[in-house]
């Protein structure tokens, strides 16, 4: 077949393509870049771009090339691409496929087949998530360097800062012996300026100077860092594509090669790139001349207005420089092609997102031209809504969102819970939001990990380990001894302060003689060190009870701190009890803590030590930063989708609401790039993008404090981005609000500027006719009792409960008395037991209250769930008097096996295939391996392997591991618990418990979720019938406990 006119294209792929569209998508073939506004159908128009160059005989599919960012994109551009080829009945398999791939996944390509061209060996392993926070906090741990600049950060925050400042240098191309050269001539010209007005210092010049020191000693680390991963073999995705990078600028030959094999290129979101991915694809798809690349056939597709990665490397100006920096082979600019059509949202929401981005359409580039870059809808779309309300205070305006979507789901506005989602500023608030919505038992889906940590329960755990991390984590001490759980009041508080200040001053002045950086971290006040040595202050009698057993706590939580973090974040949950207590007041609403065990599962071990330290930074990470360039993946299950704006770029749903649009929240107010204060971000002189951003030029204090203001003007447009993404999510309602009070808030907040924007195309607005003068939250507070003791209810379960054991303690101290005075071992022992057996009584008693049951065991494992339904009375014997049991050699075998498999299916060399094979050689296992590599999971591919998950039911921790998931044809999942011993005498219950922990990790509802054993001995898959779920399951382990 050969296309030659448009309406072809149009009938082949039945598909009514807009003028504007088809400009694009038949465009001459050479580089131009297409303008793709939000919605606008840009990956529909790179398929049909391809069907038209392949139709029109201009490339072979298998010369073309297409990079985007996600795989999950790169998997959707490539289906897209094959079917619309199948569609056109130009599939061949003589021609080949189109290669399409991730930016990363194409530039680690290069790494493998030309590396060793610039001396980079192959084979290197990737890392990515939390892994690189952990082993930069193992380069923190190991430093001898005096580090006084960073003295007054944690660990895990240095750590944090190592790893952004690492990524920024890789993005654009820039070595630590650069960034250490700009710090001495900036700094010899902070010496140059005026430092002081008569006898006082300007500030401005002081904080430069500070942050040229700190910058100094990050980069020191930074060298440690990148030592460590080489040595390691390590590498992460900046690092690969600073290293095809340089591979395109220095070996022209590959990039010869590339442009004969790929006679069209395709760069999806091109506006996400950052310094060095553009200086990547320059050099191998443009250059000086037509012999060597100008004018090579490249397409970009890209929307200025959504590059809102700017924080995590991306060059927002890389599009808008696009048609420069791949010029035509006669040097003209590249062809500029605009996609206005929006076929997602109406009419009304596009005139809203509009007016967001009328300063950003003021750019050079699109203003330029013209051509009118506003979006609009087709003229058969419904308008759309738009509503904006304003409310008194924060938590009013959360009610105000719960009541809003319950009403919609009543009334039938939305044919499920998926169609609705939140989308937030920050981290803090999706928290706010998830728990406005699960308390009002609407089921709500947080979606990423940083707005997770928020969430209370979860924060009080992240608090715990934060404490056990460092000592000197005053606020997180403070929000442990104000939580309901310890409720230490404001003067006792106030005391410890006075407290933790004394024990500083008293180790500084004992050793004068230490380094500064030594003195200055001895002068930092502990206040968990004095909570162990409070003192002889006139703390209330309660105080001094409670912060001895919060002490004691934290002592013996420390004591696990050398376990895995599974283990030990699961013990820190089942020791403070946040999992139970929050059962109780909400059945179901502990499920974040699942997900927090399942990320944390996930975070790979690279070295013995600093786990914990590069857990929290890798939080930090999470919370400051959000994922990075990550597309959100929300589950399939019918709930709210609460997540950050960030987040959301690439999604879409019925109904948006967009709360908290106030000043310097959203549009916020944080400049996170100025890098005369921050050490962490890149000095502008030295980033790739550096011609699209303010420079600081000559230095004087005055000029330090307007160039920060320069600074704020260009985030501002960062955050215009967000704005608009956010608005162009909606597809028929989208709901704004806004707040005038906040806690802690002595001025009132005024409405966000993007309120105004969209009060402007509202069919509804709310005002706050008049507003309180003061703020009532802080009235409130100032009324009710500090801190916050839960309910009556809680509060007097737990007087009852505090004064049964008291005088349970009572009557062993007078038995004891009436007993023999001699106090040897034995009845020591013998006390300790009745009064273990006294609290157990205690406990029970207490739970009757509730009508509940209770169990006095922190968790179960899925075996001891097993063992509970068997043998409720051996169980609990076996809990009270646990003996060792001796392991026999079906246990060694299944072990060993079990290994085998993980190994197997992770496609990594393990010692069972050498070694320890010896040991377990013979038929037996001989026959084990034969038999599975001959059944049906032989050449399947799991979705997981070795999964550990803690489920709560009933209040009660269940905790396991999943041998293995695979996903089944129809959208679910099949887990599968591999058999060495008689499948006849497993449990169907452990099936249950992994079905349902699945189904809560993935998001699938149970009955999407097939388990069945695998019997290793005969290759036959049993599938026990009818297995409880989470209620039958929670019903069971309550009555078997009681």
């Amino acid at each position: 077949m050969n296309l030659t006119q448009r309406s072809q294209l149009c009938d082949l792929l039945g598909i009514p393509f807009s003028e504007q569209q088809l400009d694009a998508i038949t465009a001459p073939l050479a580089p131009a870049v297409v303008i793709a506004g939000a919605g606008s159908g840009k990956t529909t128009v790179m398929a049909a771009r391809v069907v038209w160059l392949v139709g029109s005989g201009q490339v072979e599919p298998g010369n073309v090339l297409g990079l985007t960012f996600t795989r999950k994109a790169a998997g959707e551009l490539g289906g897209r691409i094959r079917r619309a080829l199948e569609d056109a009945g130009l599939a061949d398999a003589d021609s080949g496929e189109p290669l399409i791939s991730t930016y990363d996944a194409f530039a680690g390509r290069l790494i493998d087949e030309h590396g060793l061209l610039l001396g980079f060996e192959p084979g290197l392993r990737m890392i990515s998530g939390a892994v690189p926070y952990r082993l930069a906090a193992r380069v923190v741990a190991e430093t001898t360097a005096g580090l006084e600049a960073l003295a007054a950060f944690t660990p895990a925050t240095v750590a944090e800062r190592v790893v952004a400042l690492a990524r920024e240098m890789r993005s654009h191309l820039v070595t630590p012996e650069q960034v250490l050269a700009h710090g001495e001539q900036f700094l010899a010209s902070l010496d140059a300026a005026p430092r002081r007005s008569g006898t006082q210092e300007y500030k401005a010049i002081l904080d430069a100077r500070q942050t040229v020191a700190a910058r100094r000693e990050l980069v020191e680390l930074v060298i440690a860092y990148e030592r460590r991963k080489a040595v390691l073999g390590y590498v992460e995705f900046a690092d690969q594509m600073a290293m095809a990078a340089r591979l395109a600028a220095e070996v022209p030959a590959v990039s010869s090669a590339l442009r004969e094999q790929f006679g069209a290129v395709l760069l999806d979101e091109y506006q996400d790139t950052s310094a060095a991915q553009a200086g990547l694809l320059r050099g191998l798809f443009s250059g000086p001349d037509a012999e060597h690349g100008r004018g090579h056939p490249v397409t970009a597709v890209g929307d200025p207005c959504q590059a809102i990665y700017g924080w995590r490397g991306a060059a927002a100006g890389n599009i808008l420089d696009f048609a420069g920096d791949f010029p035509c082979a006669d040097a003209t600019a590249a062809a500029t092609y605009p996609l206005t059509t929006n076929r997602r949202s109406g009419q009304r929401i596009l005139d809203a997102a509009n007016e967001v981005a009328v300063e950003l359409r003021a750019e050079p580039m699109l203003s330029s031209h013209d051509l009118d870059f506003s979006l609009v809808a087709p003229t058969d779309t419904p308008s759309g809504r738009v509503e904006l309300a304003g409310y008194d205070t924060w938590p009013d305006e959360l009610a105000a969102l719960a009541d809003r979507v319950a009403d919609l789901s009543a009334r039938g506005e939305v044919a499920n819970w998926s169609e609705i989602a939140v989308l937030c500023r920050t981290n803090t608030q999706v928290a706010a939001v998830f728990t406005a919505l699960t308390e009002r038992d609407i089921p709500a889906e947080i979606v990423g990990l940083g707005g997770l940590l928020d969430v209370p329960l979860v924060a009080e755990v992240v608090a715990t380990l934060t404490v056990l991390a460092d000592p000197t984590a005053n606020p997180a001490t403070i929000r442990l001894l104000t939580s309901s759980r310890w409720a230490i009041g404001l003067a006792d508080l106030a005391l410890l302060g006075r407290r933790a200040v004394e024990l500083a001053r008293a180790s500084a002045q004992a050793d004068a003689t230490a380094e500064p950086a030594n003195r200055a971290a001895e002068e930092l006040p502990s206040l968990l060190e004095a909570v162990g040595d409070p003192g002889p202050g006139p703390y209330s009698a309660a105080a001094r009870s409670r912060l001895r057993e919060f002490a004691a706590e934290i002592a013996a939580l420390r004591r696990h701190t050398g376990d895995s973090l599974v283990e030990l974040v699961s013990r820190v949950i089942a020791h403070t009890g946040v999992a139970v207590e929050a059962e109780v007041a909400h059945p179901g609403s502990s499920a974040p803590l699942g997900v927090l065990v399942q990320a944390v599962s996930g975070f790979a071990d690279v070295d013995a030590d600093s786990g914990l330290n590069g857990l929290l930074a890798w939080f930090a990470a999470e919370r400051d930063y959000d994922g990075g360039l990550d597309q959100a993946v929300s589950s399939d299950a019918n709930s709210v989708k609460v997540l950050t704006v960030h987040k959301a770029k690439g999604l879409e749903w019925e109904v948006v609401f967009l709360p908290a649009l106030v000043e310097k929240v959203f549009p916020s107010d944080r400049v996170s790039d100025d890098w005369v204060r921050a050490a962490a971000a890149l000095p502008h002189p030295l980033r790739g993008d550096r011609s699209a951003l303010p420079q600081l030029g000559a230095v004087s204090h005055k000029r330090l404090d307007s160039y920060h203001a320069e600074l704020r003007d260009l985030a501002r447009l960062s955050e215009d981005r967000l704005a608009y993404v956010a608005v162009t999510r909606a597809r028929r309602l989208l709901i704004a609000s806004s707040h005038v009070w906040a806690d802690d808030l002595a001025n009132p907040r005024a409405q966000s500027v993007y309120g105004g924007k969209l009060a402007a195309h509202a069919d509804a607005v709310q005002v706050v006719d008049a507003p309180a003068a003061t703020n009532p939250l802080v009235i409130t507070a100032a009324a009710v009792d500090w801190p916050d003791l839960g309910s009556a209810e809680s509060w007097e379960l737990r007087r009852a409960a505090a004064a049964m054991v008291t005088a349970a303690r009572e009557r062993l101290r007078t038995d004891h008395k009436a007993t023999d005075t001699d106090t040897d071992a034995e009845s020591l022992a013998q006390a300790r037991r009745w009064q273990a057996a006294a609290e157990q009584l205690v406990t029970r008693e207490l739970a009757d209250r509730r009508a509940a049951q209770s169990v006095n065991v922190d968790y179960l494992s899925v075996t001891g769930v097993g063992r509970l339904s068997r043998d409720p009375r051996g169980f609990a014997a076996g809990l009270r008097r646990p003996m060792p049991r001796l392991v026999g050699d079906a246990q060694r075998w299944g072990v060993g096996f079990h290994q085998w498999l993980e190994n197997r299916f992770a496609r990594q060399s393990s010692l069972l295939d050498e070694e320890p094979e010896l040991e377990l050689a013979g038929a037996d296992f001989d026959h084990l391996r034969t038999t599975f590599e001959a059944g049906p999971y032989a050449d399947a591919v799991p979705v997981a392997v070795e999964a550990p998950f803690t489920l709560v039911l009933g209040g009660r921790l269940v905790r396991g591991r999943i041998d293995a998931v695979f996903a089944t044809g129809d959208g679910g999942a099949q887990v599968v618990d591999w058999k060495t011993g008689r499948v006849a005498a497993a449990d169907p219950l452990q099936l249950a418990c992994y079905r349902l922990a699945w189904a809560e990790l993935s998001g699938l509802d149970p009955e999407q979720v097939e388990a069945v054993f695998y019997d290793l001995h005969t290759g036959e898959v049993v599938r026990p019938a009818d297995l409880p779920g989470r209620d039958e399951l929670a019903r069971l382990l309550a009555e078997r406990l009681d």
